[in-house]
């Protein structure tokens, strides 16, 4: 008899906890919504430095009015030619035989 009480005991705590976490998680989920937090952020376009190549957010590139750049001392330098990059074949090795 004693074990069943203490079982029906043990049940009962189990579903008043899962019950108050629940309830603490959409209490959350609500502060959340109404404060904004959980919006995802908005993506940016991104852009590509004349001078390196390197892809960066529109909003930290600077701007020459023809070219963008990564950097104010890459906008000094000006647009490099990038047509030959590591990631593209180097003209001075010819392709391998097929």
């Amino acid at each position: 008899m004693q074990a069943i009480l203490l079982l029906s005991i043990v049940i009962l705590i189990y579903f008043v906890l899962r019950y108050l976490i629940n309830v603490i998680i959409d209490a959350r989920a609500r502060l959340k919504e109404e404060s904004g937090e959980g919006d995802e952020p908005e993506s940016q376009a991104m852009v590509r430095c004349a001078h390196c190549g390197i892809h960066l957010p529109q909003s930290e590139a600077y701007y020459d009015g023809q070219h963008t750049y990564c950097s104010e001392g890459h906008m000094q330098k000006g647009p490099k030619d990038l047509e030959f990059t590591s990631k593209n074949a180097n003209p001075t090795v010819p392709p391998p035989p097929h």
